[in-house]
């Protein structure tokens, strides 16, 4: 192995530069994909999954590590197929994280171009690669991968591998929820999919008897949908402020989803031991006293709203008004005010303040001429009065404590509604305010499908459904704690595209090589040396530019790729 040593001396590559003399110029930045994928690699995160991934091969010609990674790269740029995977390599992180003894930019004698060229893991390249393995690798890979086994893969083994790289809370906040996958309606070819008629609004599938019970203009706005069904095991801290899949399951989309609790958490607890996960919370559709009892058992407390008309429900109610008493009150806390800039100017000051109080005038005139505007369905406070725990729900062997509540709202309704949990919280209102996780979580399944197109399927085999979904939800979830672990704390649960921005080159700088020293220069340094470049500098640099522009400067040559 040969080595070439560059010593940092911006002042010699200036005066060079200045004299129209350098022998190699290029654009250098930040780039944190890269730095995500080396982290993954390097800490050997990446070589961990892979021993423990369940490997449809009985031989192993290319390196499982490299198939994660692929398939990470993929699922993070939001590609639809496998057929992207060189363009996406091209631009993305993962080649620089490789290293050069992987991947070079060599040119062609034949053709006078520069191509991509990476030396493979088989020995068995009889042509140039311009990936480390071939798309055609990655589709049979995930199409062969039994999805059972992925499933339990990613419940167990990746679970522990979140636990090395420190991603769970000390508080043990899990929630579990359910959501629909969608697949175009028209091909019934998806294995394992189920087509069912969806309410007006989209949401929730409606039997015949309740859709022939709408009037005849919500009726036209059922559809028809073909889709799965998924039950994804989410962990997340006390401030919502970020998620990670711990667990997954998808089914046809007429299964239940409420066995599925059960199976999902006693994996999650059998791969980590007990303590870990602490409180669960869930949706009134997978209430189920059986599962609330065998939680308790390993140590897994639930929390979750009651169903109109379920007995503990009733019984607290009638508990509360024989206790009487008065509830406690809760005032909603308004949203904070934004912070006064601090070197607002003060004739701006004083325009804001007269904006103010034109807007101020103009509504107070509105509501004398139009009488005043109807307060809005906001949430303004709540009432809430905590039972005991009891034994009183037949189907549930462990007591179970309820809190009722009494919304408020700013135009005068209210909502009657309550909460369970297995777990005895210091202060009542800390059971409200932890089932307000819930909305992240949503929020987070809601990215997932319709910024991380977890829901693009190119193939109709199960096994590919179920990949795309894993992978979705492992990229998803390390790109979360990367994040983290590198002060990057505002952007984690941005949308794909947001954290795409963050991620490509920051920092950008030029640097200029000359007789075996180099300096940095920013865009305006550089093109300030250029600009005030004497005539004679200025027609050698020109020659030197044109000349690395035709040769390594040149972008590399990949296959044509069809418009879609």
């Amino acid at each position: 192995m040969s080595w070439t040593a560059f010593e940092h001396d911006k002042a010699f590559v200036s005066a060079a530069l200045r004299r129209g003399e350098l022998d190699y110029a290029e654009v250098v930045g930040q780039v944190e994909e890269t730095a995500f994928f080396r982290a993954l690699l390097g800490e050997g995160v990446m070589e961990r999954l892979a021993a423990s991934y369940p490997t449809p091969r009985k031989k192993q010609e290319v390196p499982l590590w490299l198939y994660l990674a692929s398939e990470l790269t993929l699922r993070l740029h939001g590609a639809m197929g496998y057929g992207a995977y060189p363009y996406i390599l091209h631009c993305g992180g993962l080649t620089h994280a490789l290293g050069h003894e992987q991947y070079e930019h060599k040119h062609d004698t034949r053709t006078g171009r520069w191509r991509p060229r990476f030396r493979g893991y088989n020995g068995k390249n009889a042509y140039p690669r311009q990936t480390p393995c071939d798309k055609d690798f990655l589709r049979k890979m995930a199409k062969d991968s039994h999805a059972e086994a992925l499933e339990h893969w990613f419940g167990t083994a990746v679970q522990r591998e979140y636990k090395l790289l420190k991603g769970f809370d000390p508080e043990g906040i899990f929630s579990i929820d359910g959501t629909y996958l969608f697949v175009p309606p028209d091909n019934d070819g998806y294995e394992g999919s189920s087509q069912l008629r969806f309410d007006p609004d989209g949401r929730h599938p409606i039997d015949r008897a309740t859709y022939e019970n709408l009037p005849q203009e919500r009726q036209q706005r059922c559809q028809w949908r073909r889709c799965y069904r998924a039950v994804t095991l989410s962990h997340t801290n006390a401030a919502g402020d970020y998620s990670l899949r711990c667990g997954t399951h998808v089914m046809a989309g007429r299964a239940a989803e409420t066995p599925q609790v059960w199976p999902l958490c006693r994996r999650f607890v059998e791969a980590l031991g007990q303590g870990v996960m602490k409180l669960l919370l869930f949706d009134r559709g997978l209430i189920d006293g059986a599962t609330v009892s065998r939680l308790k058992g390993i140590g897994v407390d639930s929390l979750f709203p009651l169903k109109k008309g379920m007995d503990l429900w009733e019984d607290a109610r009638a508990l509360a008004e024989c206790q009487g008493g008065d509830w406690e009150h809760y005032e909603i806390p308004g949203p904070p005010a934004p912070p006064e800039p601090p070197t607002r100017p003060e004739s701006i000051q004083r325009r804001e303040a007269a904006r103010q109080g034109t807007l101020k005038r103009r509504r107070l005139e509105q509501e004398k001429t139009n009488g005043p505007a109807p307060p809005r369905h906001k949430l303004t406070s709540i009432d809430y009065k905590w039972i005991e725990p009891s034994q009183v729900w037949e189907s549930c062997d462990v007591p179970v404590s309820v809190l009722l509540i009494r919304n408020h709202y700013a135009d005068g309704k209210t909502l009657d509604w309550a909460l369970a949990s297995t777990r005895l919280f210091d202060d009542p209102l800390a059971m409200w305010k932890h089932y307000k996780l819930r909305p992240h979580v949503e929020e987070d399944h809601r990215q997932e499908k319709c910024f991380w197109d977890m829901t693009g399927f190119r193939s109709t085999a199960f096994s590919q459904v179920v990949s795309r979904v894993i992978f979705v939800e492992l990229a998803y979830s390390l790109i979360q704690l990367f994040l983290r672990r590198c002060d990057h704390q505002e952007i984690v649960g941005k949308t794909r595209q947001r954290l795409l921005d963050m991620l490509l080159p920051t920092q950008s700088s030029i640097a200029v090589y000359y007789r075996q020293r180099f300096g940095h220069f920013s865009t305006y340094e550089y093109s300030e040396l250029l600009l005030t470049l004497k005539e004679g500098a200025r027609r050698r640099l020109l020659g030197i530019m044109r000349r690395l522009r035709r040769s390594q400067l040149q972008p590399p040559e990949l296959p044509w790729r069809p418009e879609l």
